[in-house]
């Protein structure tokens, strides 16, 4: 199939008929990736799209046929001052699929992102053997596996969800500290700081160390609010010493109330050991239940390597509904 590979902007600056078919494409990937996806309207894939802010760069591309139709979307991110690999996902509508569109989507995102001066980019795909002989012949090689994880919302019992916070606060020389965004002026550093915890979970290969700062925060909050999302954080402070030591958040997208987002968690190794990571989340999840009654379901990613917390998240009830493959192409 012939296509013109183009970039775009925002999902918000596509012409409303384009807009209409990325959507399509966007629902059409992710429901035959997981059946249970419900398809997002076309203001919530808009939201969806803004949930990103400096100093994350957000390459996308959108490949049209011979008649205008729009058939598929790529998209690669990096943050922009870090040096390393890029993160990159390629969409085809149904009926485009075998034709050419990915294999087109891929090479222009290639192009750009070597000239962009990325040292890799990174394809994730659906988890099976079928695919390993395709991603080989175009030179990238297997890498980690991610799963993508969900709980009723409703399945963890009141129990276990008690014993966790007991637990936490039952843990000599801790507290908790939690807010809504935007972040209070005077706990901005020490929730930027805890965030770094993050650098020790699974990376992808050539994925550099993250390093955050109170802008970037800032930046994010904004972010959150054009993307209609609450966000709710959680840490724990080390009460001797008074640093934040471990950090959970929680998003709830107003324009899917029915989902709730498990976003980062993380104890520092020092403070590891004191059932830390499951009070936080215990926490947050016995909120949602008190003011969240029409979320159905919580969703997380994790590496299938991170045994601690798929630990915890098995407990929570989290299973997982599609593993995904990480596939890497060095590009230095």
């Amino acid at each position: 199939m012939d296509v013109s590979i183009e970039p775009y902007g925002w999902a918000s600056d596509l012409h409303p008929e384009d807009l209409t078919a990325a959507t399509a494409v966007f629902n059409a990937g992710w429901h035959d990736w997981n059946e249970r996806e419900r398809p997002l309207s076309v203001e919530a894939y808009v939201a969806y799209d803004r949930f990103s802010a400096p100093p994350e760069v957000i390459l996308r591309r959108l490949a049209r046929a011979d008649d205008g139709t729009v058939v598929g979307l790529g998209q690669a991110c990096w943050r922009d001052g870090e040096p390393g690999a890029c993160l990159g996902r390629v969409f085809v509508a149904p009926e485009a699929r075998r034709r050419g569109v990915a294999t087109a989507l891929t090479r222009v995102l290639i192009d750009d992102v070597r000239a962009a001066g990325r040292t890799g980019l990174t394809l994730e795909t659906v988890e099976g053997d079928h695919l390993a002989p395709v991603m080989a012949r175009h030179g990238f090689r297997p890498d980690m596996v991610i799963e993508q994880n969900w709980a009723d919302a409703a399945t963890a019992s009141d129990e276990l969800l008690a014993r966790w916070v007991a637990t936490g606060e039952a843990a000599e020389g801790y507290s908790l500290v939690r807010y809504d965004a935007p972040a209070p002026d005077a706990l901005a550093d020490a929730f930027v700081a805890v965030r770094h915890v993050m650098n020790d979970a699974p990376r992808r290969e050539g994925e550099p160390p993250f390093e955050f700062s109170v802008e970037e925060l800032r930046a994010v909050e904004a972010t959150a609010v054009a993307a209609h999302q609450d966000w709710w954080a959680v840490a724990v402070r080390h009460d001797d010493s008074g640093e934040l030591v471990g950090l959970s958040e929680m998003f709830l997208p107003r324009l899917q109330p029915t989902m709730a987002l498990q976003g980062d968690t993380g104890v520092v190794p020092a403070h590891r050991g004191h059932g830390l990571g499951a009070w936080m989340k215990a926490v947050n999840h016995q909120r949602l239940r008190a003011e969240r009654r029409e979320v159905e379901v919580v969703q997380t990613w994790n590496a299938s390597s991170n045994a601690p917390m798929l630990r915890i998240n098995r407990e929570l009830g989290f299973a997982p509904v599609q593993r995904y493959r990480s596939w890497f192409l060095p590009l230095d």
